[in-house]
């Protein structure tokens, strides 16, 4: 399939193709993807939508008691969502893009060789 450059803003959560007239000094990243790594990103997104929604909606309920374990578990929900976004750009991403990433310090990202993998065990 085909690969069109597109860019990526996280904290907006869009993806525009690069030809559009947009300020490209608005999105972070610069990606090149076919039509079926398009949808998984924007599927990765809506997802995020959805864990930021819960978040949000617990917020709202500040004195309500929440075990420590549901706290945690809903706050490395929201982690692991930005983790497979990060780990996904960086796979379709231009060389600039992959090494600022890199040096975000994910963790764990040069082991990935596909977003629904895990990463492998380093030997010492």
């Amino acid at each position: 399939m085909p690969k069109t450059t597109y860019w990526v803003s996280v904290g907006r959560q869009e993806i525009v193709p690069a030809g559009e007239a947009v300020i490209r000094e608005n999105y972070e990243f610069e990606i090149r993807a076919d039509e079926a790594e398009h949808l998984q990103l924007q599927e990765l997104f809506q997802a995020m939508k959805l864990v930021d929604k819960q978040l949000i909606n617990r917020a709202r309920t500040p004195y309500e008691a929440f075990p420590e374990k549901d706290q945690d578990m809903k706050n490395r929900s929201y982690d692991e969502q930005l983790k497979n976004i990060y780990f996904l750009i960086h796979r379709l991403g231009t060389k600039e893009t992959r090494q600022h990433i890199e040096r975000m310090n994910l963790g764990d990202l040069p082991h990935y060789q596909n977003i629904n993998s895990k990463p492998e065990q380093v030997k010492t």
